[in-house]
């Protein structure tokens, strides 16, 4: 990367629907100030940045008017960062899921390329990119663990196929108590991980006992303000929310059933086995659009929810009924995680 335009095309191709796994990032536009006319806006589509931004000016507009569950107005003008995402904390943590080691808005997409290819060769192959035997675990960098590996419960996804939705439910609520206590500022950002992540999710962490919260939410790079930590956290919660309701993440259907009144999730996906370009298309702003959200299962309204929970520092029992109960509801009839309708049928010939 030694001219721009060697840049500009390692930005291209980090940002193809190949090397996605989530409703679409984009951590270059309008980075440092909004409706930034560059060649950058066709890289990606920022569609957790537009929700996030819309239920923050949603929760704004209604603080203090209600504690249950929130339904937006379709004329919301989004809350945003008139210095730039960059600047943008909350923002920046809604980045986090997809980018944990903060490679994309540094500059440094082609490490990010490289890792994702490793690890999708690693996955589906069982093979490290120098043929050797290998498996994601405890010890890889996070950006291998969330896409292809054991943590792809931050994108509301299944670590492999065949994994019971009960138990892809229970890694969420459990990153979800997690990050809720960081938002609220329950937790010490600088307290060591194995001293404050939940019990169930502690194992996924054995590797990383030095870590303090503020490094695993900010290994390279912060902004200075005081609750920076804070909103990295509650960043994280509503990524994780938001890709609950992408077709690539998991099939939800959104009438009553009886044991889930207001909607439930059939089946967690797990992304491991999908074609990426299938899974990516159900990521992009049309998908989003034309989606049929009921108001209580709509992923702007949820979002607003969450960010008035934290507002008003609910307690987590509270939210953690809402989130079950509403969000994450499964009942009896829920499928073990497979990759869906968005399984490869023609996957890459692995290397021997």
């Amino acid at each position: 990367m030694h001219t721009r335009s060697i840049r500009v095309a390692a930005l291209c191709l980090c940002f193809s629907p190949s090397l996605a796994s989530a409703h679409k990032i984009h951590p270059l536009q309008d980075k440092y100030k909004q409706d930034s006319q560059t060649i950058l806006r066709r890289a990606s589509e920022p569609v957790h940045e537009q929700i996030t931004q819309l239920a923050r000016a949603c929760q704004e507009e209604k603080k203090g008017t209600t504690n249950g569950p929130l339904s937006c107005p379709a004329d919301l003008t989004p809350s945003r960062h008139q210095g730039g995402n960059k600047h943008d904390a909350l923002i920046r943590g809604i980045w986090w899921n997809d980018d944990p080691n903060q490679l994309l808005f540094a500059l440094r997409q082609t490490k990010f390329i490289a890792w994702m290819n490793d690890a999708e060769r690693i996955a589906k192959c069982g093979v490290n990119w120098r043929g050797r035997q290998a498996s994601i675990g405890p010890s890889y960098y996070m950006t291998y663990r969330s896409h292809y590996g054991d943590l792809q419960f931050i994108h509301a996804m299944a670590s492999r196929d065949g994994e019971p939705a009960a138990e892809t439910r229970q890694n969420i609520m459990a990153w979800a108590e997690f990050a809720y206590a960081v938002a609220i500022g329950q937790l010490d950002p600088e307290a060591k991980l194995p001293e404050v992540v939940p019990l169930h999710v502690r194992g996924f962490f054995q590797e990383q006992s030095g870590w303090t919260i503020n490094y695993l939410f900010a290994p390279m790079y912060r902004l200075s303000a005081a609750d920076y930590t804070r909103k990295m956290a509650a960043g994280s919660l509503l990524h994780m929310i938001q890709d609950s309701y992408a077709a690539g993440h998991a099939k939800r259907e959104f009438g009553p059933s009886a044991q889930c009144k207001t909607g439930r999730v059939v089946q967690f996906h797990s992304y491991t086995n999908q074609d990426p370009d299938s899974h990516a298309e159900h990521d992009r702003l049309e998908a989003w659009r034309i989606r049929e959200f009921t108001p209580v299962q709509n992923p702007v309204n949820v979002s607003a929810t969450l960010l008035s929970f934290i507002e008003r520092k609910a307690d987590w029992q509270e939210v953690k009924e809402y989130l079950q109960g509403t969000v994450f509801c499964i009942d009896d009839s829920a499928e073990d995680a497979s990759a869906g309708e968005f399984k490869d049928e023609n996957p890459k010939e692995c290397r021997k």
